[in-house]
């Protein structure tokens, strides 16, 4: 198949896109916080069911709802202004990131067969935390990407970012408790 018809597809279909890349995103961040940043990791192995989670979850959950997530912001607020810009950024981190943040936590427990009650526990032990931090990292990405990135290529930008994102949100759903914030402000 020539390029350009691949293109053409791409266009044509633009969720495709971005459900590949985070099909590779995803489970490549998790990949990558097994083999470097998880010590059991050199005794078992690379936990292969784990990371078919975080591709499913990446691909068939997580894709759809930053590529809709974007077309909405780009809906609500067209224009390239800086009030535009500002407000796509704010309801970013205050509508999208808690719906997206919770969607990690709560479809990767559903995807490890936890029960209610396990997959509340998580969310709410590592859920607060982990949104505080993503205040700190997320708006400037987001601003970057609202204003420069043409919107075909909005999420696929934030899949790239994601992965270094996803590598640290791997390492936190693998910990029995969530970031301490607190510890990371004083450093």
């Amino acid at each position: 198949m020539p390029l350009s018809k691949l293109f053409s597809l791409a266009r044509r279909y633009p969720l495709v896109p971005s459900m590949l890349t985070y099909s590779v995103l995803y489970p490549s961040a998790n990949v990558v916080q097994q083999v470097y940043f998880r010590e059991k990791t050199k005794q078992t192995g690379i936990d292969w069911k784990e990371v078919s989670r975080f591709w499913i979850y990446g691909g068939l959950f997580h894709a759809p709802l930053v590529y809709n997530w974007l077309k909405l912001a780009a809906r609500l607020f067209p224009k390239d202004t800086i009030t535009h810009l500002a407000a796509k950024v704010f309801m970013d981190q205050t509508c999208f990131a808690p719906v997206g943040l919770s969607m990690f936590y709560v479809g990767l427990s559903v995807l490890e067969g936890k029960d209610k009650e396990g997959i509340y526990k998580e969310w709410r032990e590592k859920f607060p935390n982990t949104w505080a931090i993503s205040v700190f990292i997320w708006p400037f990405l987001q601003t970057v990407n609202f204003k420069f990135v043409p919107p075909r290529l909005r999420p696929i930008y934030v899949g790239v970012f994601s992965f270094f994102w996803t590598t640290g949100l791997a390492a936190l759903k693998h910990n029995q408790k969530g970031p301490d914030l607190k510890q990371i402000l004083d450093k």
